[in-house]
């Protein structure tokens, strides 16, 4: 899953509106002959992703025969405008990625899998449990995860070691990481780097003991959220310890920051771990986020498989998800890099496959907190307009209790 954090605008519309489609056509095709051909939609931003997806397609056609399985790729930053026009087109595909996250949105585009179940022995117990709870809704399980993560903290252990830093461990303390910070600001390199999206700063409000949502609506102007979020934007105006986003709010900021040496932390999830390997010059380390009064809870991200209400072979569907998420392709995932799997017995894979001191510990600290990141309807569009408002509270053009309400006042009027 590239970067769980949600930065594109308009990637969902009136999805009831969408339901009044009906059938799509395409979506399944069963030939007089028995044989199913299935189209199945997911997110690659690289060549290696689809790769890994199309041998998943391939792993289900040896394990049923009679049903072949059609990828179909778009980057992860349209890949939710494009499931939204299938549907509105009447053209959905049989079998699509949902996020966690875009539940409240796009989850009525899918179906109930709980039924199917008992049909192929399926033990939805094998799986991480948060991210399974994230991919409910109303009781109803509209996928199974194949991947997982809580947001971590990443860290650049050659500027720590450089600049005589002890390293962070999980559950170090917010004095802790701010005498890090500024012991590693200098140079025109900075000590921390974040932007406004809500992965960035949500952990800090979760820790002190906060919410975000009330009455199923966004509440971004209670006193734990002002206050987690200043403390977050006080890194950069006050103590000047983290960089100001560009103006332009631009996508993955702080991540490139962080990749080219410019910032020794930022927070991100474990799906960025093996990539950032292959792509930095330096050694990483991960940990939680710092500790308040010894809490720390972080958000999570994960994404899932489900059977979309317009498939006309939701039987032939569900066993190719089966597949697709089953213990040898979880494992497949591991070793490929692709994703932390939510099938518990697969983890260890990617711990050895990723091969980062320190990473087990960080993630399994943070996992035993972790909320499960519920959202509310159009949380796409809110975490847009923080990523955009938030530039100014990091450069201290706006209090970041004005952009706040600033962003409230649109979400949840």
């Amino acid at each position: 899953m590239k970067s769980g954090r949600i930065v594109a605008f308009g990637a969902t519309t009136a999805v009831g509106a969408l339901l009044l489609a009906g059938c799509a056509g395409g979506s399944g095709e069963a030939a007089s002959d028995g044989n199913v051909e299935l189209r199945w939609i997911m997110s690659a931003d690289s060549q290696k992703e689809v790769d890994v997806w199309n041998h998943l397609a391939d792993m289900v056609h040896e394990e049923y025969p009679n049903i072949t399985v059609k990828f179909e790729s778009t980057p992860f930053k349209d890949y939710y405008n494009k499931l939204t026009a299938q549907a509105a087109s009447n053209d959905l595909a049989c079998i699509a990625g949902l996020q966690a996250q875009r539940v409240p949105d796009v989850g009525s585009l899918f179906t109930d899998l709980t039924p199917s179940f008992e049909s192929t022995d399926f033990d939805i117990d094998d799986y991480a449990p948060s991210i399974v709870e994230g991919l409910q809704d109303d009781g109803k399980q509209l996928a199974v995860p194949y991947d997982l993560g809580p947001y971590v903290l990443y860290y650049n252990k050659d500027m720590f070691e450089a600049a005589g830093v002890a390293l962070p461990t999980p559950g170090w303390s917010e004095e802790e990481f701010l005498a890090a910070a500024k012991a590693l600001t200098k140079d025109d390199k900075y000590g921390f780097v974040a932007d406004g999206t809500p992965d960035m700063w949500l952990p800090y409000v979760l820790s002190i003991g906060g919410t975000y949502i009330e009455d199923g609506k966004p509440d971004l102007t209670n006193d734990k959220v002002v206050q987690g979020f200043t403390w977050v934007t006080d890194l950069a105006t006050q103590e000047k310890v983290a960089p100001a986003p560009p103006a332009s709010g631009a996508s993955n900021w702080p991540a490139d920051q962080w990749r080219s040496g410019n910032a020794a932390m930022y927070v991100d999830g474990p799906w960025q771990l093996i990539n950032a390997k292959e792509n930095v010059p330096f050694t990483i380390g991960l940990a939680t986020t710092p500790a308040f009064d010894g809490t720390s809870i972080t958000t999570m991200s994960g994404t899932g498989f489900g059977v979309t209400t317009s498939c006309e072979n939701p039987e032939e569907a569900w066993k190719a998800i089966s597949v697709i998420i089953g213990p040898e392709a979880q494992k497949y995932i591991a070793d490929a890099g692709r994703g932390f799997p939510a099938y518990l017995d697969a983890q260890a894979n990617w711990y050895e496959v990723a091969g980062v001191d320190g990473a087990k510990e960080a993630i399994d600290t943070a996992l035993a907190t972790v909320d499960p990141y519920k959202t509310t309807p159009k949380w796409n569009e809110t975490s847009a307009l923080l990523q955009q408002y938030g530039v100014q509270a990091f450069n201290g053009s706006e209090s970041p209790e004005d952009v706040l309400q600033q962003v409230q006042a649109q979400v949840a009027p």
